[in-house]
Order: C-alpha cells, then structure tokens, then sequence
C-alpha cells in the first residue's frame, strides 16, 4: 500500500461512491463500516443506482443514499430529459458539500461524479479504467487481491478503520417479513432449506443445467430447495427444476429485500460466480459456488464459503464468451453434491 503524502482531515460529510453492481455494492460493505467506526459524528451518503438502493437504503450506518439512474442517463448529449437529469444530479452532489469522496468504482462516470462534488478529498484506486485517475486528489496503490481487500486497503489509506470483519449486510425489515410469510406458507422452518441460484449474468459462468439437476435432485431428497433468479432468468430456473418435485422456484418474485430475506433464512447457498455469492456470507450465509472463467482469489466467495474451481488450463481466463465452456462442465456433480452436504451438516446437526 502506498503511504499517503497527506492524511486527510478528518471529514464531516462523506460520499461513498459504488453504484453498482449488487455484487460489488455488497464487497463495499466494509468501507461504509469502517467510516462510521471511524467518524461516527460524519453524514455518511452513498451514490447508487436506483435499483439497488433498496440493499442499503436501511442500514444504520449509512445517512443518506443518492440515486444513480443508469438508464435514464443514457445519451444525455442528445436527449433534453437525460440532459436534464444529469445536471440535477450534478447539482445535488454539488450542493452535499463533502468533505471527502471515496470512489470505490473506479470508472471514467465515477471519477466524474467524484470530481462534480468539489470535495477537497477524492479518492480511489491508482490502476482505475477510462482516466477515472484524473479526477481524484488520492490515487491509493493497492496490494491485495481480493476485491473486499482492495476496498479495505484503500479506506485504510485514508486512515479508515475499516476491517474484513465489517463484511456485512443489514436486513430490511421488509426482508426479514418476506422470508417469515414465505416459510410459513410453504411449511419451511428457517434454516431448513437451502437457496440455489442457478443463473449468471455471464455465459461462461453457467454451470450446466443438465448437472444442476443432478445436483438438485440428489439434494431434494435431503431437505427443501429454493430456487432464486431475478425475472429474466427465470427460463433458466424452470429448466433446473424440470420433474424435480421437491425444489420450490422463487425466480422473478423476489426483489432485492426479499432476495436477502431468502438467502439469510436459508441453511446455505449453491450458486455460480454471481451477486448471491456476495450475498450470503455478508448475511453469515455459507454459500458453495462453482467458478471457472474467474478467479477465486480475486472474486470468489468471502470469509465463509467454499469456491469449487474448475481444474482446467485455461481456468480463469475471464472471457465472457467461449467455444467450449469446458472449466464448467469439468465440475462434477457429485462433487458439488458432495460439498453441499458438508456445508449443510453442521446446520442439521
């Protein structure tokens, strides 16, 4: 890590930018932690997009979130109301009078964002993409590998006690009445179940369907199966259950409150490299999940989890696309089944 040649003062208001996506808001998690250990008198808000605010929104470490609205941003050079938009948001990040901004995206429109509020204090990451460098007073170089370490060791740089056990989520009441009314009415008891979430948002991540529902259909015989999806993979959740009568599909009718609500009720999580891997071990969740075109020690599940990688020569390649996609079928299933049933054993104990 690279000393600063300044520490900063310590802030009165600060902005945490990350607005996306739910995965990596989750990794961020200790960086908001540690400012509130740190400066528990700070006005703490944080950029995020719209869709993802009801993550966070609640927690009580947090004052204030300011919402990022990608889509209607989009072409604001040619479209009035985009344009319009964008100087609005402009404007509230102006007038929020900062202190410091820790800018944990790392993009040219973070950078951006960053560089609109004014603060004396902008930070981020020494190796950001698209120029975002250029906009911060505080370019922090990193060591660690791990992305909730990368955040960690730059909000140490700022003299931010933040910590790896600060990797946490804090349950909506909204979250927590869901997974209540959905355990009641399915006769589940919390704990009782495990939540899998079969789809990613990249191809190559996808463990085979035909190997889900081995795995799935082993699994059923020993206790209830979740499945969770947002509404556009729910083709992919109706194909994994296919003839298995004893998983329960939940994909498309969950939001994100309820997302977590399902995920902290559950006995643990089986997933590929996706949101939900963030998820459960922010929630004290064990997740197993199956990773091929990234890389474990970069991404992989935090803290608690175990990362069944594909042993292949290519793994960790991080192509989105692929003529073989041989790094996810080369994960057997029993494999698979096998460490389900030992995250789960010391829960059904």
């Amino acid at each position: 890590m690279t000393a600063l040649p300044v520490q900063p003062e310590c802030p009165r208001r600060v902005l945490l930018i990350k607005p996306s996506s739910l995965g990596d808001v989750v990794t961020a998690m200790p960086v908001l932690r540690g400012l509130r250990r740190s400066f528990p008198q700070a006005h703490i808000s944080w950029l995020v997009s719209r869709s993802l605010a009801e993550l966070i929104a609640h927690d009580r470490d947090l004052d204030e979130t300011i919402l990022f609205d990608r889509q209607g941003l989009a072409h604001w050079w040619r479209s009035p109301r985009a344009g319009l938009a964008l100087w609005a948001l402009k404007r509230q990040l102006r007038t929020g009078r900062f202190d410091w901004v820790i800018d944990l995206q790392g993009l040219f429109r973070s950078g951006y964002f960053a560089r609109a509020t004014g603060a004396a204090v902008r930070a981020g990451f020494s190796d950001a993409r698209e120029m975002a460098r250029g906009f911060y007073t505080h370019a922090v170089s990193v060591r660690a590998a791990h992305t909730v370490d990368r955040n960690i060791e730059l909000a140490k740089a700022l003299g931010v006690d933040a910590r790896s056990e600060d990797f946490t989520l804090e349950l909506s009441d909204a979250a927590r009445q869901f997974a209540d009314a959905f355990c009641r009415e399915r006769t589940l008891r919390p704990g009782g179940f495990v939540a899998v979430a079969p789809a990613t948002r990249w191809a190559t991540k996808a463990y085979p369907v035909r190997q889900w529902r081995n795995v799935i259909r082993a699994l059923s015989r020993d206790l209830p199966v979740v499945l969770l999806g947002a509404p556009n993979e729910r083709d992919v959740c109706a194909a994994v259950r296919e003839g298995i009568s004893g998983a329960i599909d939940l994909s498309g009718q969950t939001g994100i409150a309820a997302l977590t609500g399902v995920v902290a009720a559950s006995a643990g999580v089986l997933c590929n490299d996706s949101a939900v891997m963030n998820i459960a071990p922010a929630l004290n969740v064990p997740a197993v999940v199956m990773i091929g075109p990234t890389r474990a020690e970069h991404t992989g599940p935090y803290r608690l989890g175990q990362a069944l990688v594909a042993d292949v020569p290519c793994q960790g390649c991080r192509k989105r696309t692929c003529r073989h996609v041989t790094c996810m079928q080369s994960i057997e299933a029993g494999r698979v089944l096998d460490a389900a049933r030992a995250m789960l054993a010391p829960r059904s104990a």
